[in-house]
């Protein structure tokens, strides 16, 4: 039998025991080690972000291929051969490839009209019924995206895949468009701020370094978080109690930018006032990247002229391509001696425990929960 968190309602979450079958022809399972708490799965769990009940929650997950049937695309997606026992993460996006973003746009498949994602739209009320990763197993369909681990990635390490492919992104987002030669976008020397230091904004701080950022400077209010930057190439750390202004917090950030406010501003704390903030910390002629507001949490008062007279550009950056997970993997095999990236998971959990990993990072008892499910 298969252990499942199950969400049956908004803050009903029970684990359930699935029947173990063998994989479809064209489908393959997957043995579920390490499923990180993403930031959207409080909200999932609350009811705040609508999803198919009953639903088998989990798309942060790596583990180790099971088996797979004669018809599955034995490869991953670099075209390395695939046996039963290798070490995997998982792409998990499932694009239609027929809207008018698949076919037209194909590089930025999180634009999908009719996408599906493991533990978010999945439902387990078909068969095969698990389909997340928190879970002892899951299911995966043909079309997925599997990629082989690089030597020196550890399992642990390679469920952190998804939120660094969000926080790569999102960098990427601010340089493009960009002009290096101008001293526009994401870059070598280019001052960066994160706003937020939850498990995404530390790892995209540690990628604006790897990038050539600097200074890298990072804002939060939880001690937890602020120490945990420290060890993940921030140049600074800001703490909202001892700045507990928008403009306390603007003046420290042009006393760290030569007085002119960041080349870049990453949104990650999801909460309206700090995309208006932004617009503070910002340089004239830079860029504000908005990653943070993947719910609905509302509206902020912004005067446009504030846009019109910084000459700023405002970039969405909605989660990634699957794509993006292989230069997660790139940034974790690259970086695995420079960034301690297993101490960023401070709290693991069974599966069994789910709901306490869910409200731990709902309660920010935690810098990064993960549900584990070793052998």
């Amino acid at each position: 039998m298969i252990r499942a968190a199950v969400l049956r309602a908004p803050e009903k979450l029970e684990i359930a025991s699935f029947p173990e079958s063998p994989p479809a022809r064209d489908g393959a399972i997957l043995r579920v080690t390490h499923c990180g708490v993403c930031g959207t799965d409080p909200h999932m769990y609350s009811g705040h972000l609508s999803v198919p009940m009953p639903l088998v929650m989990g798309h942060e997950f790596a583990g180790v291929l099971e088996g797979f049937g004669p018809d599955f695309p034995a490869r991953d997606v670099y075209g390395a051969e695939l046996r039963p026992g290798d070490q995997v993460v998982v792409g998990t996006t499932l694009s239609c490839g027929t809207c008018h973003y698949c076919r037209f746009v194909p590089q930025r498949e999180n634009l999908c009209q009719d996408v599906n994602i493991y533990g978010i739209t999945l439902g387990c009320d078909v068969e095969p019924f698990v389909r997340g990763g928190y879970a002892d197993l899951t299911y995966l369909l043909p079309q997925t995206w599997l990629f082989k681990l690089p030597a020196n990635v550890t399992l642990r390490m390679a469920a952190l895949s998804d939120p660094i492919a969000c926080g790569t992104r999102a960098l990427e987002r601010a340089s493009m468009p960009g002009m290096p030669w101008a001293g526009e976008g994401m870059g070598l020397g280019r001052s960066v701020v994160v706003q937020g230091l939850g498990p995404i904004g530390i790892l995209t701080g540690a990628a604006a370094r790897a990038m050539g950022g600097g200074p890298v400077i990072g804002i939060d209010r939880i001690p937890m978080r602020l120490d945990m930057a420290k060890r993940f190439g921030f140049d600074e750390v800001l703490s909202m109690d001892d700045l507990p202004g928008v403009e306390d917090r603007a003046q420290a950030v042009r006393s760290l930018t030569r007085g002119l406010g960041a080349d870049v501003v990453v949104e990650m704390v999801g909460l309206p006032p700090a995309f208006a903030e932004a617009l503070k910390l910002v340089r004239k002629g830079g860029k504000v990247v908005e990653f943070g507001h993947f719910t609905d949490n509302g509206t902020t008062p912004l005067n446009p002229q504030d846009i019109v007279n910084l000459d700023v550009d405002i970039l969405g950056s909605y989660a990634y391509p699957n794509s993006q997970i292989g230069t997660s993997l790139t940034f974790l095999s690259r970086y695995a001696d420079v960034y301690p990236f297993e101490d960023l998971i401070t709290h693991t959990f069974g599966v069994e425990e789910t709901e306490r990993a869910i409200h731990a990072s709902r309660d920010k008892l935690c810098v990064k929960a993960m549900v584990v499910s070793e052998p």
